[in-house]
Order: structure tokens, then sequence, then C-alpha cells
């Protein structure tokens, strides 16, 4: 599939939200005094996780990439 300029942006933005929205779980969870929170936060933190971790593998697999241990994107 070939994935025109405009499309890489907009995965690319939307690999910085999740990125940023799973950050932002990470240091709220730490922050929480009520374990119940803590552990939905962290909970909701891995879903954002997830969805970062596929959308970086949908464009390495679009873009041809294969093998590797575990490319990532850093911010």
């Amino acid at each position: 599939m070939q994935l025109t300029t405009k499309d890489l942006n907009y995965i690319k933005d939307e690999l910085s939200w999740e990125l940023l929205a799973f950050k932002k779980c990470h240091h709220y969870a730490q922050e929480c005094q009520d374990p119940q929170i803590k552990q939905k936060i962290d909970e909701i933190g891995r879903i954002h996780q997830n969805h970062y971790e596929q959308l970086l593998n949908q464009l390495n697999t679009a873009a041809g990439v294969t093998g590797g241990t575990g490319t990532t994107m850093t911010q």
C-alpha cells in the first residue's frame, strides 16, 4: 500500500498523541494515592501504548521494514 505524505503526517501526529497520552497516564498513575484509580490509569496507559505499537507496526509494514528487534519511534 502506497502512503502519501499527508497519510504519513497524520500517522506521525497520531503516534505523537498516543505517546503523549501514555506518558501522561504513567505520570499520573505515579502521583495517584488510590490503588484502584492508579490501576485504572495504568490500564488506560497500556491501551495507549498498545495503540502506539500497533500504529508503528503498521507503518513499518507499509514501509517494507522486515526483521529487526523492536523498532521504536522516539520523541
